[in-house]
């Protein structure tokens, strides 16, 4: 293990023949000006996985489901800037996080083969749920779960403020429609939210065991830009809410086209894949693909079009959050709670004096409707930066 590796005593993981675990891999890489721009929140070394024979994944987009795409991972998956921060001295870096998931991209191949191979061992377990763990806090699922919270806890803030007539001279402009403008969020600050998300999903690790599957029908998995979903397995399926669960918890997590992670808290030991198994059932496997597929936010993926009717059913409902604000006093409670629907419309974040000035141009005008019309403004408008 580096001296400069971020995983403590959880990384002190011994290789594994030709598995090198992730914790071996520093994070930390020259050329510290990169500005590279183009950031994957899907792995494309993972997306390899999907491949079919023309070296493509079929990418279904959840706007238009029924029309999917076979494109290069490379093209899919991604947004640029989506993992560029704001140093303390003004600058911009824009590969840290990158660096970071590139310690497990690394070894993903290696690792892969293994589990093709049915090997069991602390190398292979760390660098699957390590995988799993950068698969579930840095898409944008996640990160919109964080986004909206902080987005609620900011308005809830300032509506607190005006009742008690305290609101900051500067924000005296939205008195009255403080529950209508758009409150947009600094993305650095989910940045900072994935370590909770981390913590949580480490957390979770130590409460169930884990296998791999290997799927020998003829029907691939699938997998999108959410592909871990946990759930209590002990409620119907129609009737689950993604990340719900008690003392029954199911986690699924593709590997690939032919495998899947399974955790369970049935299994044991915590924290460790102990076995492999066959699944046969094709059924079975169409299940598994109904709930990758529910879970997916933006986009699906997968190997061949056997999944066409499954993605589709589910591209019009993702993982969010539903909100409700409590307030006693002065104190603002947030109690919110992960659900399956449609997924939210943010508001841009105001960086800018210029997207400032838009902004403002939009609300007079909507003054200047409401004046002349008595047309209220809506709630749900989203001006563009």
């Amino acid at each position: 293990m580096t001296a400069d590796s971020p995983w403590g005593a959880w990384g002190a993981v011994p290789d594994d023949g030709d598995v090198r675990p992730a914790s071996r891999i520093s994070p930390i890489r020259n050329g510290v000006d990169r500005r590279n721009k183009k950031h994957h929140f899907v792995s494309v070394t993972y997306m390899n996985g999907f491949l079919n024979d023309a070296g493509r994944v079929w990418a279904y987009r959840a706007e238009a489901p029924e029309n999917p795409s076979p494109a290069r991972p490379e093209a899919v998956g991604y947004q640029n800037h989506y993992y560029s921060q704001t140093l303390p001295d003004g600058s911009v870096e824009s590969h840290r996080f990158e660096d970071l998931w590139n310690s497990f991209e690394t070894v993903w191949e290696e690792t892969r083969g293994a589990v093709a191979d049915r090997r069991v061992s602390p190398a292979i377990s760390f660098n699957l749920l390590g995988m799993a763990a950068v698969m579930r806090v840095r898409v944008p699922a996640a990160r919109e779960r964080n986004e909206i919270l902080l987005a609620t806890r900011l308005r809830a803030e300032a509506l607190s403020l005006a009742s008690f007539g305290t609101l900051p001279i500067e924000l005296a402009r939205y008195s009255g429609i403080l529950d209508t403008i758009p409150v947009g969020v600094n993305p650095q600050a989910t940045l900072e939210a994935m370590n909770a998300d981390f913590k949580a999903f480490g957390d979770l690790c130590f409460q169930i065991g884990f296998e791999v599957l290997h799927n020998t029908t003829d029907v691939p998995f699938i997998t999108s830009d959410n592909p871990v979903c946990i759930h209590d397995p002990t409620v119907p399926t129609l009737r689950r809410r993604p990340y719900t669960h008690g003392r029954n918890v199911e986690l699924l997590f593709p590997i690939d086209a032919w495998t899947i992670l399974r955790g369970s808290s049935r299994l044991s030991p915590v924290n460790h894949v102990g076995r492999h198994r066959i699944i046969g059932d094709s059924a079975a496997v169409r299940r598994i693909n109904w709930t990758t597929a529910r879970y997916a936010y933006r986009l699906s993926i997968a190997s061949d079009r056997s999944a066409d009717a499954v993605i589709a059913r589910n591209a019009a409902e993702s993982p969010t959050v539903s909100t409700r604000v409590m307030t006693v006093g002065k104190e603002i409670q947030i109690i919110w709670e992960h659900v399956f629907g449609p997924r939210p419309s943010l508001s841009p974040y105001i960086d800018t004096p210029e997207k400032a000035a838009r902004l403002e141009a939009r609300l007079t005008a909507a003054d200047d409707i409401e004046a002349n019309n008595g047309t209220p403004r809506k709630a749900s408008s989203r001006p563009k930066p």
